[in-house]
């Protein structure tokens, strides 16, 4: 392990570097001030109050007012802004005629989180200035302040966020994300580990050394890097649950376990591409392939019950969707085991995988009759 870099890099310094780099990249929780732009072609005291409501928001910041849509859009595709409100002409006018008239936002979806919390905060001042101009209109037809709200807003929204009342990006992203970073360490470390070994014509000696045991050959091989990622899965779940305090409603036991078990499925997955594709290049390009796609058939990003059924069916084949299933159900909502133990059971069959291909990785690391290059 202290011969060559790369153990090292792919034991502490990545996984510690993506802990640091996400929390603090995420440490507010979501993104703020947005560069956006306004277009005023009404210069009204409507399109005035727009303006002035859009800048005061934290979410967004209006960095220029453009005269005309075509400088807006040039902007935009230049990547100076991320989206821009364009008040039409006369708009203050038809409003107060009852004409409805529309205040146009554009936002570019090419960078989805700053262009999705752009249109969030149009949308939000695009319903004050219509409530605005409603409570306007109503004054100015003599109904009375009692009155007012019900013609307004006849409905009262009460929402409450379980788990995440603040959205933050970090509380649901970094939750699933830096596990999926140490599941793919796992997974690419013990495939390079066993694989160089193939590689150099070492695994011969290796087994002889083991007493001609493929599973004591591994036991041996892999319990240093077990006990290290073992360390960083743990100081990780205590550093986000117990320290800085993300919430948590199920019991802190469970993450710990969650953890463990993730850690012990993606050795397994290891295990099993380098047994069955015994060249070094294979099996990484396959774990790797693998191990990324895992971040997105997690379900963290995109709802797996909105992909088509195939996919869904696919998703289930990675541990770390399991690791979220558990984490959402008994972590976020506390349900308990009723609610998840298909899913500790799910991620627990990653252990056997191994057994499939111990007899073909045997073969491999005695005759070496694979390629090496």
């Amino acid at each position: 392990m202290f011969s060559r870099p790369i153990y090292l890099y792919g034991t502490v310094l990545v996984l510690a570097f993506s802990a640091i780099f996400f929390l603090s990249l995420l440490w507010d929780g979501q993104p703020t001030r947005i560069p956006v732009g306004f277009v005023d072609l009404d210069n009204s005291y409507l399109s005035r109050t727009t303006y002035n409501q859009l800048n005061s928001v934290e979410g967004v910041e209006v960095i220029n007012k453009y005269p005309s849509y075509h400088d807006a859009r040039i902007a935009m595709q230049r990547g100076e802004i991320y989206g821009f409100m364009l008040v039409q002409e006369d708009t203050y006018k038809k409003a107060v005629n009852g004409e409805r008239p529309t205040i146009t936002c554009y936002y570019t979806e090419a960078f989805m989180v700053p262009g999705t919390f752009a249109y969030k905060n149009f949308l939000t001042i695009a319903n004050v200035v219509n409530a605005g101009v409603k409570r306007s209109v109503l004054r100015a037809k003599g109904v009375s302040e009692v009155d007012l709200m019900p013609q307004i807003q006849p409905i009262n929204i009460d929402m409450h966020g379980i788990g995440n009342p603040w959205a933050s990006y970090a509380i649901y992203l970094i939750s699933v994300l830096w596990p999926g970073i140490l599941g793919l360490c796992i997974v690419v470390m013990t495939v390079f580990t066993i694989g160089f070994e193939l590689k150099m014509r070492t695994s011969k000696e290796w087994i002889n050394i083991s007493g001609g045991s493929v599973i004591n050959a591994l036991v041996g091989k892999l319990l240093p890097y077990f006990i290290l990622y073992m360390i960083m899965g743990i100081s990780f779940e205590i550093l986000i649950y117990l320290i800085i305090g993300y919430p948590l409603n199920g019991p802190f036991w469970v993450m710990l376990l969650n953890v463990v078990m993730l850690i012990l499925s993606s050795f397994g997955v290891g295990i099993f591409f380098i047994g069955l594709f015994p060249v070094l290049r294979d099996a990484l390009s396959a774990a790797s392939l693998y191990s990324v796609l895992a971040l997105s058939m997690s379900g963290m990003t995109f709802p797996v019950e909105s992909m088509v059924v195939p996919i869904q069916g696919i998703a289930q084949l990675f541990p770390l969707r399991q690791y979220y299933l558990i984490y959402a159900k008994w972590g976020v909502l506390g349900s308990g085991i009723q609610d998840c133990w298909i899913n500790i059971l799910g991620v627990c069959l990653f252990f056997f995988l191994p057994f499939m291909v111990l007899l073909r990785l045997k073969k491999a690391l005695i005759y070496q009759n694979y390629p090496t290059k």
